[in-house]
């Protein structure tokens, strides 16, 4: 058993960490046994969750599988929304070269923009909405599978997971704690650098044209000045760079593949928090409860967590922690907030101190902000839970490239350093 008590004051933090480290704790043995490709329900899948069970029944767990269901989607319902802004691309071409003057056109080319707009102002709420909605269906299906109501379209479209849970410690500690990683897989037929660089561009030419757009469109009806019979070349040019790459962005997200071991995203998350997992049985926590939510379907939305938040009763002020995506490009970072437009902000004091003791320990951390909830935390950061996500940068994600032989090893360690000095803390008496 580690005792934090018995340490001397003049005993340095980063002393006591590389002790324990030298002999005890090793995620890297986990991630080769977890080098394979795994997509939510494949045997992959099934093959990395009975590892991880298996692993924290040798810890003194007793783990429990969530078996879930949901439906593998239809290409076709996929391709709505591209079809949509294809759609409305068309139309906005047809306005600029043919009908610059006509108010119900322009209307419809302002149409995208000012969803846009309003999504991003009100991104929260938006971002409820479709938990809610996904949450509803998926209750549906489960309610038909009890039923044996499934129709066969249905049958032919289910995919069956499962989660894998454990906790320790006291049901009714003060503090109570979620870790959260996520163990599928996935493949995109863009290189995730290649994708980076198509929604940037995309999106500025986009942003370029709704700006212009928008002030030659006041100028005609309020001034009766039309600058675009001057700049039609650059309207369409903006607007077909666009409509040319955001397509070519949303058309790849119907076309994914199973080539991906899923080592960065997210099998590093999976062995920092069983080696954590480990470090914590050897602790005395009588004022602690730990829970670990080792989750599927991550890729397929958020849906194995979905299945566990919509089950599970957790106290509001349990803290959730999840590690994502670690493993590649340094350095560390924790998320600051998830901040489109109007910041939802992560819980600043374990940011703080974790960026305290990374100093300590002379580990590079930074903090940063995302663009969206991009993994399983994302259902108890709009619940109001304390959330913080630890993460790295990575272009290798979602391709045959995220395996274990380009994974930079040193970060991972050095997130499991941080998880477990920052719990040797925070945890002494």
């Amino acid at each position: 058993m580690v005792d934090n008590r018995t340490n001397s004051p003049e005993v340095k933090l980063k002393q006591k960490i590389e002790d324990l480290f030298s002999s005890k704790f090793d995620p890297i043995h986990h991630l080769k046994q977890l080098d394979f490709p795994k997509r939510s329900g494949t045997a992959g899948d099934k093959k990395a969750a009975d590892y991880i069970a298996s692993t924290l029944k040798r810890f003194g767990y007793e783990p429990i599988s969530q078996e879930f269901h949901y439906l593998k989607s239809n290409r076709i319902s996929s391709l709505r929304f591209p079809l949509i802004v294809l759609i409305w691309g068309l139309l906005s071409l047809l306005n600029i070269l043919y009908f610059t003057n006509n108010k119900m056109l322009g209307l419809i080319t302002l149409s995208l923009p000012l969803v846009i707009i309003i999504v991003l102002f009100r991104f929260e709420a938006v971002v409820k909405f479709f938990f809610r909605r996904r949450a509803k269906k998926l209750e549906e299906l489960e309610s038909k599978i009890r039923n044996n109501k499934l129709t066969e379209s249905e049958k032919t479209s289910l995919i069956t997971s499962q989660n894998v849970v454990t906790d320790i410690g006291n049901p009714n500690a003060t503090h109570q704690i979620l870790f959260t990683a996520h163990f599928d897989s996935i493949s995109s037929i863009l290189p995730m650098k290649f994708s980076k660089i198509i929604g940037i561009l995309g999106f500025i030419s986009f942003f370029l044209f709704s700006i212009l757009y928008t002030i030659n469109f006041i100028s005609i009806f309020y001034f009766e000045w039309d600058f675009m019979e001057f700049l039609t070349p650059v309207f369409v040019i903006l607007l077909i760079t666009a409509l040319i790459l955001l397509e070519l962005l949303l058309i790849s997200r119907s076309f994914r593949g199973n080539e991906s071991h899923g080592i960065i995203d997210d099998g590093s998350g999976v062995a920092i928090l069983l080696e954590l997992a480990k470090f914590l049985k050897m602790q005395n926590m009588t004022d602690y409860r730990f829970t670990f939510g080792f989750f599927s379907a991550e890729e397929a939305g958020l849906i194995g967590s979905s299945y566990y938040h919509r089950n599970s009763q957790l106290d509001k002020n349990t803290h959730v922690i999840s590690v994502d995506m670690i493993g590649e490009n340094p350095p560390l970072k924790f998320i600051k907030g998830i901040n489109p437009l109007i910041k939802t902000s992560m819980n600043p004091e374990f940011n703080t101190c974790i960026a305290s003791i990374a100093k300590e320990l002379d580990i590079e951390l930074k903090g940063a902000s995302f663009f969206y909830p991009g993994s399983d935390f994302a259902h108890w950061l709009y619940d109001g839970h304390p959330t913080n996500w630890l993460i790295n940068g990575s272009k290798l994600i979602h391709s045959r490239h995220d395996n274990l032989a380009n994974l930079n090893k040193p970060l991972v360690i050095d997130a499991l350093k941080i998880l477990i000095a920052y719990f040797t803390l925070s945890m002494a008496p």
